[in-house]
């Protein structure tokens, strides 16, 4: 692997410096899968991760690995003899080295064009994976042919490192899968995601001019052309790190989604009916965010547009949310007490 400087470098081994074929698990059709995880200054993170996809017992995958111009060792750690020798368990590994930063959009996009398998997985340097997590969606892709993607549930860690399931249901029923997508957000990270390979052939990568919201809006490019994104099941597969970049930046997070949003409404006949919904949800989002964050004017003003854009369907969403929030609780409660 050559690293001249300002390039974008690559390289291929497997756990024997050859390349290996490796089979499905047992009555599992084997369909090889490309786990992209792209990574920038979280080597010991990363460690954890790539920890997390060698203990996979699905073993048809190979791992593309792109270093995004990072300064704490993880450029020297990607090595290929460095990566056989902490994790000879992973099949095998593309290496992709950024020498400047170009973002994770750019990054997931490199990785997705070195991609070889039937399905593509995406993961996060700071998120794990459960053992079973590959072979439950490439189990769950071959039983719905119709399916583009699918998504898993996950246990979020909070502010405290305390661990919890998170709340991915909708809170409301939604005439159209577009206008669902757009107000609930059921997708909360790339680390619960994964496609096939040929989404990525169809629809192009990733918009890389969104430093936040280009997966959110490539799931809806997918809807958009017609594809399907359904959940893969209730038992949690993935573990999330706490809060991170999406939420300190969230008012470019904001200022993004409504740009994503409007191009949807001026393609989309359903989503433009629903526009001030969808905007008044996300609103009140923005403002319980901000409100966390302690950006108490970006949170009010939130508040303010939302009440200003649709009043009555704000309050019930307000209604629907506390509701929900305390039967979560609720049930967090039980269950510590149990």
């Amino acid at each position: 692997r050559s690293a001249a400087t300002g390039r974008t470098t690559k390289g291929r081994c497997d756990s024997s410096g050859t390349r290996t074929e490796v089979r499905a698990m047992d009555g599992m059709e084997t369909r090889h899968v490309s786990v992209i995880l792209p990574t920038h200054n979280r080597l010991a993170l990363l460690k954890k991760a790539l920890a997390s996809v060698e203990r996979q017992e699905y073993k048809s995958y190979s791992v593309v690995l792109i270093v995004d111009g990072s300064s704490d060792g993880t450029v020297e750690f990607a090595r290929e003899e460095s990566l056989r020798e902490h994790f000879p368990g992973i099949p095998a590994f593309e290496i992709i080295v950024n020498e400047q930063p170009r973002g994770a959009a750019a990054s997931r996009n490199l990785g997705m064009a070195r991609s070889r398998g039937d399905f593509i997985a995406f993961l996060d340097d700071d998120d794990t994976w459960a053992p079973h997590y590959l072979g439950h969606v490439v189990g769950f892709l071959g039983k719905h042919p119709g399916a583009s993607a699918c998504y898993a549930a996950h246990l979020q860690e909070g502010e405290h490192g305390e661990m919890s399931l998170a709340d991915t249901r909708p809170l409301f029923e939604h005439a159209h899968p577009l206008v669902e997508l757009l107000t609930e957000s059921p997708i909360h990270s790339m680390s619960v995601f994964s496609c096939r390979r040929s989404v990525f052939e169809t629809l192009g990568g990733m918009d890389e001019s969104t430093s936040v919201v280009h997966d959110w809006e490539w799931y809806a490019r997918i809807v958009l052309s017609g594809g399907e994104i359904l959940p893969c099941g209730e038992e949690p597969l993935v573990r999330r790190a706490g809060p991170g970049g999406l939420v300190t930046a969230h008012r470019d997070w904001y200022a993004e989604e409504r740009e994503v949003i409007d191009g949807v409404a001026a393609r989309e006949e359903a989503v433009a009916h629903a526009r001030r919904h969808i905007l008044a949800y996300r609103s009140l989002f923005f403002a319980r965010l901000a409100l966390r964050r302690g950006d108490h004017s970006f949170a009010l003003a939130r508040l303010a547009e939302s009440l200003w854009r649709a009043p009555l369907y704000s309050v019930r969403v307000a209604h629907h949310r506390l509701r929900r929030n305390r039967q979560l609780a609720k049930r967090a409660t039980l269950k510590t007490e149990q």
